[in-house]
């Protein structure tokens, strides 16, 4: 995978009367190409060459905003905060072909009936024919308000209104929220409020073609399947709709507690209810999602998958962060942190099923579920050590991931993985050359630690890696930084 990633931000700030004024822009594209090397596309026999650019994936977001803020006397020992603001974002999406040849059917026969599939193996090429591109613009306002009603009490909420010019609509969220503190030292808080989050345009348009694993006439090999763009011919025949947005009610409660001027402690539990989650649908397999590939145009391809709005799931978790300011004198000082996270995500409703030239196909199998619920470690933590001296910084983190599970097979219990919890090291050492520049060198994942394999056997008799680790299956990355700052 070939990735640039560009960003570029700016902006300006003043006063206009009694009102701060913020106006910023930024601007993000990024731009993933994928190839494979050593490989070799059958169908071509002898004319096939030996490596591909599968195809192309360019997103571009582009936002505007302007913001206004100022407090007002209303007679309380603290002024009314009054903020508002306008937005404008501007998104596209561009998918493009791979090279020809990671994509054509040759034609070549290795025996009279027996001809090899097309494309390049385990990544076939996007095709012309599967190119797409949109854009999409929203706008929206917003407006803030927060007082005291007390001196030790707060009260804030705030209200947003955005617009999209493409398929989603209008729509209006909101947030309340407040805070008493007993004491200068320890305060509770809470905050609910409701969210909303339209359809990305790579969820309707994103499209790829892979090998996979799966049971396939009671024998676990591999498959050729493709990732459907929603709106796609062969989708809808498999039972894809227009997605929707997501919409979620949010509820926390926490505290914060500064025992000493050194050490703060915070704490708050959560719970989020999302309805009409985003998500990928199990991989299609059978003799009638074939006879639909075809139909549209994907020969060598026997399972699809697409973008749908799969699940109502409902969130919980707890966050525990310590903070802890160490003076060691001559020898500088040194700032500790412990965090924990726990969090259990539940399946209260799903998308069972579609039909498909009149046979039913399950949509949220044992796997796809299990995306949702099981492959992301329900606890986290954290524990980090910053210290600095003079010219010099060293940042020390050890993480430990929390246990997970992948499911290899919906149909087959027995090929599911349990992986165990594992520490992780992050070091990096900075050296500050100047005002504006510095030197550093570090390490993600120190010690090179890698999950287990996962012993489920495929085609080739090759045992992998976990497919979803936390903390990937590369190993560790060892790097050098320069940075300037203007």
């Amino acid at each position: 995978m070939d990735e640039d990633d560009f960003q570029a931000a700016f902006g300006g700030k003043g006063t206009l009367g009694e009102w701060d004024w913020d106006l910023s822009s930024t601007y993000g594209r990024n731009e993933a190409e994928q190839g494979t090397t050593h490989n070799q596309n059958p169908s071509l026999g002898e004319a096939t060459p030996n490596s591909f650019t599968s195809g192309t994936w360019i997103s571009t977001e582009l936002t505007t905003n302007l913001d206004f803020k100022r407090g007002f006397d209303i007679g309380l020992q603290k002024p009314l905060d009054v903020s508002y603001g306008l937005e404008h974002r501007r998104d596209t999406y561009e998918v493009q072909a791979g090279d020809y040849e990671s994509y054509a059917n040759g034609g070549y026969c290795i025996a009279p009936g027996n001809c090899a599939s097309s494309g390049a193996q385990v990544t076939n090429g996007i095709s012309p024919d599967e190119e797409s591109s949109a854009s999409r613009n929203s706008v929206a306002s917003y407006v803030d308000v927060g007082f005291n009603p007390v001196p030790d009490w707060y009260v804030g909420s705030a209200l947003r209104y955005e617009h999209y010019n493409q398929g989603v609509g209008a729509t209006r969220s909101g947030k309340l929220t407040t805070r008493y503190d007993f004491t200068p030292q320890f305060a509770v808080r809470a905050t609910v409020s409701n969210g909303f989050r339209a359809p990305s345009l790579a969820n309707s348009l994103f499209s790829a073609r892979s090998t996979t694993y799966g049971v396939v006439d009671g024998v676990y090999q591999s498959i050729n399947y493709g990732v459907l763009p929603t709106g796609s011919g062969a989708a809808r025949a498999l039972g894809a709709e227009d997605l929707k947005p997501e919409r979620s009610t949010n509820f926390s409660l926490g505290f914060t507690l500064t025992p000493t001027d050194q050490l703060t402690l915070t704490a708050d539990a959560y719970v989020i209810n999302l309805r009409d989650r985003i998500t990928l649908t199990g991989t299609l397999l059978g003799d009638e999602v074939t006879q639909v590939l075809l139909n549209n145009g994907i020969d060598s391809t026997s399972g699809g998958q697409y973008f749908i709005n799969g699940a109502d799931t409902r969130t919980k978790g707890l966050d525990l962060v310590s903070n802890y300011r160490q003076d060691l004198g001559q020898y500088g000082s040194v700032k500790w942190t412990a965090a924990f996270n726990w969090n259990q995500t539940k399946i209260l409703s799903y998308k069972e099923s579609t039909s498909i030239l009149g046979t039913s196909y399950e949509l949220m199998d044992r796997e796809a579920r299990n995306l949702i619920t099981g492959v992301q470690p329900r606890t986290k933590l954290i524990l980090g050590g910053d210290w600095s001296i003079e010219r010099f910084n060293l940042n020390l983190a050890l993480t430990r991931y929390g246990s997970y599970k992948e499911v290899n097979s919906s149909a087959n219990r027995d090929l599911d993985r349990v992986y165990s919890a594992k520490w992780i090291t992050d070091l990096d050492l900075g050296y500050n050359l100047s005002k504006n520049l510095n030197v550093a060198i570090g390490a993600k994942n120190l010690f090179d630690i890698y999950p287990r394999k996962q012993g489920v056997p495929s085609s080739t008799m090759v045992s992998s890696y976990g497919t979803y680790s936390p903390y990937g299956f590369t190993g560790g990355y060892y790097y050098t930084r320069l940075t300037y700052a203007f």
